[in-house]
């Protein structure tokens, strides 16, 4: 038996230039890449999945014609595929251009949430705050963990806290022009990444939201 050799960050960041080599739409690209990511091998689709979620970073909806595919793989992965679980939800939240999709991939990404795998809750986290800052309605919750993961987090959950606030902050920002002084000063804290203070920053989930 062959065992294919480990993925490395070095070879996502070389497939994500091929990729991005091809001109626009990149039809022929992403085609192959849905190919792959539907492969039965799990190595080919644990490769698929994180190209799929670097470039969606890079541009996101360039998916979207299969967001419903994508969501429908994030169900349907087995535990034991975990990486390209969750390198498949972060492409499905970066993808999702309707409610009903990203309210269909919202229950998914809570329960990875509370994976005993710290990569994948990590991975879950950023997803679901993805998805709230488009959905208002989840972002009380998602704005809860974030507060939790950059308190007592690991180094991973922390870091995607870090980045994610931020967006969600700026998202409360312009559905309430009352709060907009507030919020402002808290997004632009937290995008230079400055450290609050424990009573400072203790309420911002709670002042955001009031």
């Amino acid at each position: 038996m062959v065992v294919p050799r480990s993925w490395k960050d070095a070879d996502g960041m070389a497939a994500v230039r091929d990729f991005l080599r091809q001109p626009p739409p990149r039809k022929a690209a992403v085609r192959d890449l849905m190919t792959e990511l539907l492969s039965p091998n799990p190595y080919a689709r644990r490769c698929a999945a994180d190209l799929a979620r670097r470039v969606s970073a890079r541009e996101p909806g360039i998916l979207g014609k299969y967001s419903g595919v994508l969501i429908d793989l994030v169900a349907e992965l087995p535990l034991e595929q975990w990486q390209a679980r969750g390198y498949a939800t972060l492409a499905a939240a970066l993808n999702a251009s309707t409610r009903a999709e990203r309210m269909r991939l919202a229950p998914l990404a809570r329960a990875m949430v509370e994976d005993e795998r710290n990569a994948v809750r990590a991975m879950a986290l950023e997803a679901f705050a993805i998805l709230a800052v488009a959905e208002p309605e989840l972002r009380e919750e998602v704005m809860v963990l974030l507060e939790h993961a950059r308190r007592e987090g690991t180094c991973a959950m922390r870091s995607r806290a870090r980045r994610m606030l931020p967006a969600l902050l700026e998202a409360e920002l312009k559905g309430r022009p009352k709060m907009r002084s507030k919020l402002a000063v808290l997004a632009a804290r937290m995008r230079n990444r400055l450290l609050y203070p424990s009573d400072a920053m203790g309420g911002a989930a709670s002042v955001a939201l009031e």
